[in-house]
């Protein structure tokens, strides 16, 4: 690939990443609910509206944009990253400013390593004219700009390669997020539920009768339960009905509709027009599925809470979910997860659980779990979003554990926050960070040279390359310099031998025809379909181009 294609692609993905990410760093709008009149489900409902519909980069698309912050950040690196590299580390600091205010955001930042100034960013997304701008005065005094059709063609690039490295993935996660958080974002979480219960009732009224009637009960962590459960028994005709009653739900559903073309279309291919044809190819498939399951049935519990429908359980799956003022509590149990949450209530503040376990399905895959602890949760001020909370997060993969520990205090106007990562016992880095809430001032378009995203080459021309990386190397030092490249060359190393040895297993794995000919020259397909088997024999056969070999067409038997 030549450097302009990985510079336009990259480009462009650090154009979506920096505007989307960097801009929720503002912060929200005054929400006056009193949390200790709300119930736990309420508080969390509230959190979270409040968290998607603040004045941060939704507000931008309709023109109401108006926060502003400053952040300052400094990374200390510990013993498990200088192991790591073989020599020292020293500290990173960075320094961002962003505001959002009309239909405009803005970002610029600054980094530093022991002092030393190692880069600096400037962003600007314009959603009048749906333009991004970027520019790095270190590496070029001019600016480059993407409009939302670049990014359109970067996706669909993207997307038709079908790519699923690193750089691909962020490019489209931060590219969807940009074009989906205006619907998001007006979106209460009430009425996510109303969405959902909607579709539960169409889901239990095409259920036939209960076959069985009885009481449950149980505790998620220290959150108890005491339910109704009704057990049907369903078949393949009962499964048909359902699925007819929900993808017709779905058709008329403007809501749904909405959310699905906004959030789901670009990767789906999904548009207002063609919605009710691709609901129908879904519906089709999955009624493909259960016809070639006729004959077969089983069981399904629906657990109530009055007429509320708060649990399933079936064969695989378990889900439960407990409503009470003074907790909230939510359980997913199957055979290859099995996950929890919790909120419990103490006043105005909350202490959250959230455990996940998943199990390898297979020996060369390991198990994960996941388990996060926030105590003593609370918003101070509720106006900018502002609150104390201790943060304790483990993940274990196999036999690796990495833990972080964060401490959020609040203080006026700034948010003050310490992180502690380390794995396997190690520390690796302490982060500390402060927000300061400020006033969000115009922001102005970028003027002077600007390139737009088919100008690359003119933009290449203007790159400071050569003193752009010199002064990264003098503001890394020699030795940590060195490090970075042996291990980087490391990394090369170690993916192009991993490539020979799949090569390698490739030719193992290789069909060799030469040794099916017999004697006589004719072709042995017996042989070959015997070492084969029925099925790959069939497959592989069907991929020969037999008029690239000698052999009769008549001779085939499938």
């Amino acid at each position: 690939m030549k450097i302009k294609s990985i510079l336009k692609k990259a480009t462009a993905i650090i154009l979506a990443g920096v505007m989307s990410v960097a801009v929720f760093t503002a912060c929200g709008e005054k929400n006056k609910n009193d949390a200790e009149s709300l119930s736990v489900k309420e508080m969390l409902a509230d959190i979270f509206d409040n968290a998607l519909n603040s004045s941060t980069f939704s507000g931008v698309f309709s023109g109401e944009a108006d926060a502003a912050s400053k952040t300052n950040a400094t990374v200390e690196f510990g013993k498990g990253v200088t192991d790591a590299l073989g020599a020292e580390v020293k500290p990173l600091s960075l320094t961002s400013e962003t505001k959002i205010k009309g239909t405009k955001a803005g970002t610029d930042i600054s980094v530093t390593y022991d002092g030393n100034n190692f880069a600096s960013l400037n962003g600007v997304y314009d959603n009048d004219a749906k333009t991004m701008y970027i520019k790095v005065p270190e590496l070029s005094d001019a600016y480059l700009s993407a409009s939302s059709d670049d990014f359109n063609d970067l996706k669909d690039q993207l997307f038709s390669a079908q790519a699923t490295d690193f750089e691909s993935i962020t490019g489209i996660s931060a590219l969807s997020a940009l074009s989906s958080i205006k619907n998001l974002s007006d979106l209460k979480v009430d009425e996510c539920e109303d969405i959902f219960n909607d579709y539960i009732k169409v889901f239990a009224d095409s259920l036939p009768e209960a076959s069985k009637k009885d009481d449950v009960d149980g505790k998620i962590k220290e959150v108890e339960y005491d339910y109704k459960q009704n057990v049907y028994t369903i078949n393949t005709d009962n499964c048909k009905e359902i699925i007819e009653a929900l993808f017709e739900k779905l058709k008329i559903d403007e809501k749904v509709k909405e959310l699905s073309v906004d959030v789901l279309g670009s990767a789906l291919g999904l548009t207002d027009e063609n919605y009710i044809s691709k609901v129908d190819e879904a519906k089709n498939a999955l009624l493909e599925d259960i016809d070639e399951q006729a004959g077969t049935e089983g069981q399904i519990g629906l657990l109530y809470d009055g007429d509320d429908v708060v649990g399933i359980d079936m064969d695989a799956l378990k889900i439960v979910s407990v409503d009470r003022n003074d907790a909230y509590a939510f359980s997913v149990e199957s055979e290859a997860a099995n996950c929890l949450f919790t909120a419990v209530k103490d006043g105005k503040k909350l202490d959250l659980d959230y455990e996940a376990n998943f199990t390898a399905d297979d020996k060369d895959t390991k198990d994960l779990s996941f388990v996060m602890d926030i105590d003593d949760f609370e918003i101070t001020d509720k106006e900018n979003g502002l609150g104390n909370e201790d943060v304790n997060v483990t993940a274990k993969f196999g036999d690796n554990t990495a833990k972080i520990d964060a401490v959020y205090r609040a203080e006026e106007s700034k948010q003050n926050s310490e992180f502690k990562i380390s794995v396997n016992d190690a520390e690796y880095a302490k982060i500390t960070l402060v927000s300061e809430i400020t006033n969000a001032s115009d922001i102005s378009i970028p003027s002077g040279t600007v390139y737009t995203m088919d100008q690359i080459d003119k933009y290449q021309s203007s790159m400071k390359l050569d003193k752009f990386m010199a002064n990264i190397q003098k503001a890394l030092g020699d030795e940590l310099t060195a490090a970075l490249s042996s291990l980087s060359e490391g990394l090369i190393t170690d993916e192009t031998e991993a490539s020979g040895d799949d090569a390698d297993a490739s030719e193992e794995d290789a069909i060799m025809l030469e040794d099916y000919y017999k004697e006589d020259g004719s072709f042995d397909y017996d042989k070959l379909k015997k070492d084969l088997g029925e099925e790959d024999y069939k497959a592989f056969m069907s991929q020969i181009d037999l008029d690239d070999f000698e052999v009769d067409a008549d001779d085939i038997e499938f």
